[in-house]
């Protein structure tokens, strides 16, 4: 295959890059401005500027002229540069993730953006991003598939119902972007429509939270409003970008397409998922619904890439489409949880926010009664968060814990709002740490925080576990555990509960800090 160049709308972002040079016509007419020259003196330069704005033009189609890409069999080559040239080639068998993305203002002219990811990149970028034709990138996406596809295994396809993507949008939807999407447009409206075009926006919004307030402090209605439209605005993105969401399983590749106005494809090495994650919200936990995500390089990486496998099932249908679809990773039952008395150890975080808030609210309201109304209504809106926090850290008591089968380990705890069962195999797992509290150390339980191997750390924090339970599904033992096998049995208890309140212990005896570099614990 011969070399091409990519789309020419690249044109436009090299183009960018050289914008630092209109600074000179812009100080050449601020300096004719400042020594009180007049716009005929200005024009007589005008070929300056004009000068200035060619070499720009002819600097990006320079760049774009030696920019040039080619798929081979065994992987993509990239060439660039104009002074200094630059040669990239990134094997085929080393690309995990490769996915085209179609944005709406690209469809007119036909590109599509290609990305390419592998575990050399850096986390929070793309390895490879070019814009190309659309029929190019498809090409080099089809040769990629007929790569890792094997005649002996039959195709499978998995398409959700439409309200199973809803019911994932709505766990996804977030009022903080949605507010924040309002504010910014706000403050952009005034910016290009001017200051009292914003100020109409503002006044009609607060009119209306005026007209419905039934009773309510105008400045609560609006403040409740502006979070229910926030994750309205946000549930509409995720409905669009998940809408016409297909999986397709190959023998080593997953294939997954999506979206309504930018559509998306990825293609995704299945040997190189490091775990999947059946999450549940308050929400999904009450429907009895589950969604299932897959963490690997590159999938899910940027702010509008989408991350889910499964979008939400119930768990027996989630069970036999997880079978069908991933049968390589499967839950395992729990074989170690927390005892009865660890309850406050869930709901300690929670709790104090929910008792204090309220007496906070009434310490204000006393100190302010001409506030009271509105102090009141403020209380309860921010005990809507905690109690939520709350019966989630309930329900992650009742349901977290360790499971193994084979080298497939099952993590089940909770994180913010969500509750997790993390399915991960044991040579993603690059690290695990116990730690204890003094009041863990009487009764032998320990923390555990599982560290898995992915593109930035990933933490898994499980509470509350028995100690002995621990170690044994994790294939270690109390000798091998600590740095010095040979101290007598007192000293490795004292070092078990000095160790969270001493720097010094903690740098040099901690309890258990182990590598996993070879595969074994």
């Amino acid at each position: 295959m011969t070399e091409r160049h990519t789309h020419p709308i690249t044109l436009l972002q090299m183009i960018w890059r050289f914008l630092f040079l209109l600074i000179f016509p812009a100080a050449r007419g601020f300096l004719t401005a400042l020594s009180g020259g007049n716009v005929t003196e200005w024009l007589g330069g005008a070929w300056k500027d004009i000068l200035i704005i060619v070499a720009i033009l002819f600097l990006a189609f320079l760049q774009w002229w030696c920019l040039r890409y080619r798929w081979e069999p065994v992987g993509l080559s990239i060439r660039k540069g104009v002074l200094f040239r630059q040669r990239m080639f990134i094997p085929a068998a080393k690309i995990i993730t490769m996915s085209l993305t179609r944005p709406f203002y690209l469809k007119p002219v036909g590109g599509v953006r290609l990305r390419v990811d592998t575990w050399a990149g850096a986390s929070n970028s793309t390895d490879i991003s070019l814009t190309l034709p659309r029929k190019a990138a498809e090409d080099i996406l089809s040769k990629r598939e007929s790569c890792l596809t094997h005649a002996d295994f039959a195709p499978r396809e998995y398409h959700p119902k439409g309200l199973y993507i809803a019911c994932l949008s709505a766990i996804l939807s977030s009022s903080f972007a949605g507010v924040l999407f309002f504010a910014t447009f706000i403050s952009q409206t005034g910016s290009l429509l001017g200051q009292e075009f914003a100020d109409r926006i503002t006044g009609t919004f607060e009119r209306l939270t005026r007209t419905i307030a039934w009773g309510l402090p105008p400045a609560t209605v609006a403040l409740a409003y502006l979070i229910i439209f926030g994750w309205l605005y946000s549930f509409l993105r995720n409905l669009i970008r998940h809408k016409n969401f297909v999986l397709h399983r190959r023998k080593s590749e997953f294939m997954i397409s999506s979206g309504i106005i930018t559509n998306r494809s990825y293609s995704i090495r299945l040997s190189e998922i490091n775990y999947i994650d059946i999450r549940q919200s308050l929400v999904t936990k009450l429907l009895g619904l589950y969604s299932v995500f897959i963490n690997a390089v590159g999938y899910g990486k940027e702010k509008d890439d989408i991350s889910a496998m499964i979008p939400a099932n119930p768990w027996d249908r989630l069970q036999r489409h997880l079978h069908f679809l991933l049968p390589e990773f499967a839950v395992s039952p729990r074989q170690v949880k927390s005892n009865g008395g660890a309850i406050f150890r869930f709901i300690l975080d929670p709790l104090i926010p929910t008792l204090t808030i309220p007496a906070a609210g009434a310490v204000l309201a006393t100190l302010f009664p001409s506030w009271a109304d509105f102090t009141y209504s403020i209380v309860w809106m921010a005990m809507i968060p905690c109690l939520w926090f709350l019966t989630v850290r309930f329900l992650d008591f009742f349901s977290s814990g360790v499971g193994r089968q084979g080298d497939m380990f099952t993590l089940r705890y909770s994180s913010g709002s969500q509750l997790h069962t993390v399915i991960l195999p044991l040579a993603r797992i690059s690290q695990v740490v116990l730690r204890q509290s003094p009041i863990q150390a009487f009764d032998r339980r320990c923390d555990v925080f599982v560290y898995s191997t992915s593109e930035k750390k990933t933490q898994h924090h499980l509470r509350n576990l028995d100690l002995a339970q621990v170690m044994e599904i994790f294939g270690c033992n109390e000798t091998n555990a600590l740095p010095f096998p040979g101290w007598p049995k007192p000293l490795i208890s004292l070092t078990e509960y000095l160790h969270p309140f001493s720097n010094y212990l903690r740098q040099w005896m901690p309890f258990w800090k182990k590598q996993n570099k070879n595969g074994t614990f």
